[in-house]
């Protein structure tokens, strides 16, 4: 049975950060050193691609644990998720307002009407950006206060470099 040790939940995301970043690495050896010519570099892709599928385990019994901790939060998180996404909106929406001269080589008046404007993009993004913060602030305090039973060796791996 595997040992567990308990951290805080801010530590889980990072150490989940930390073993995602391995796995990736892992896969970019795999799949580079896979096949290569013989008088190449000859890497070890069968250790790399067992290392993988043990660090793969570890990071979906880690995500499972930070999810279960997250339950009570779950909302807040998808909340903010949404809020980030209308604020990226905000900022690729085009608020051109008036008469421009446009095209080349022979320049034409185009009038353009903007439904929301500069100022009220402006104010929107505003608005939202002090939603982020607070919902981000709570979420930051759960983090750091809620506790996580992970497998201490996981979390000796995610802090080896």
């Amino acid at each position: 049975m595997a040992e567990l040790t308990e951290i805080a939940l801010a530590k889980a995301l990072k150490l989940k950060n930390r073993l995602a970043g391995k796995v990736t690495k892992l896969t970019a050896t795999v799949q580079a050193y896979n096949s290569t010519q013989q008088t190449g570099e000859q890497i070890d892709v069968r250790a790399a691609y067992a290392e993988r599928a043990d660090l793969v385990r570890r990071l979906a019994d880690l995500k499972f644990a930070i999810a279960r901790a997250n339950a009570p939060i779950q909302r807040d998180i998808f909340e903010l998720a949404e809020l980030k996404a209308e604020v990226a909106l905000l900022a690729a929406l085009s608020t051109k307002h008036g008469t421009f001269l446009e095209g080349y080589p022979t320049a034409g008046q185009v009038a353009y009407v903007a439904q929301f404007r500069k100022a009220d993009v402006d104010a929107m993004t505003n608005a939202l950006e002090a939603q982020i913060d607070a919902l981000q602030d709570k979420l930051d305090t759960f983090n750091a206060q809620v506790r996580v039973a992970v497998d201490a060796a996981t979390v000796a791996l995610g802090e080896a470099k």
